[in-house]
């Protein structure tokens, strides 16, 4: 009987220690944390890359209760002459009850095509939407095909909210580069997003 036991304890630890390392993604063990702690309203923390660069904007009075975070990887595209040069992917947390966020009406905007000059007539495509979960929280992920001077874009943004703020990312890439490195290493770094307890 004592036997049985054992072994079955010794199985559950293996199940155990199986699935702990299953759930570590290697690729992002050296990676960073990232929040913002002086705002209390900012409730969310994701990983970044070691080599990435990470800033951030104090709210100002016009737009009270917002802060903007940059993240700029080393390059945003092959193109790119000049290291940490461009920076491709915006955060923008507005905090419940400080700034102002029409959800209904960005969410409108973003999953149509979006007017870019109106000069121009020029529009975004919308090429395509999903809704995934990340640790708890929805996600909706628009991606828009942009043509301009420069060259074909994808433009993704992707809205989320918690209790303590609504969140709106925005990233460009050459289009046909939206599936290479910087592109995956910001897939990456939206499955890490986890909210605060």
């Amino acid at each position: 009987m004592q036997r049985r036991e054992f072994f079955r304890l010794t199985i559950a630890i293996l199940v155990i220690m199986i699935l702990s390392a299953c759930s570590q993604n290697p690729a992002t063990s050296d990676w960073k944390s990232f929040t913002i702690e002086e705002a209390p309203g900012f409730d969310i923390q994701f990983q970044v890359p070691p080599d990435w660069e990470t800033n951030y904007t104090l709210p100002m009075e016009t737009a009270l209760g917002q802060w903007k975070v940059t993240l700029t990887p080393p390059r945003c595209s092959s193109g790119q002459t000049a290291e940490y040069e461009e920076d491709c992917i915006t955060l923008t947390a507005y905090i419940k009850g400080e700034a102002e966020f029409e959800e209904n009406e960005v969410l409108a905007l973003v999953s149509d095509n979006i007017p870019i000059s109106a000069e121009e007539q020029a529009e975004s495509i919308l090429m395509g939407q999903n809704i995934f979960d990340v640790n708890g929280l929805k996600l909706q992920r628009f991606d828009h095909k942009i043509y301009s001077s420069a060259g074909e874009m994808q433009m993704s943004i992707v809205f989320f909210q918690t209790d303590s703020a609504y969140y709106l990312i925005m990233a460009d890439f050459p289009y046909d580069e939206r599936d290479d490195e910087t592109a995956k290493e910001f897939q990456m770094i939206l499955s890490s997003i986890q909210v605060l307890e």
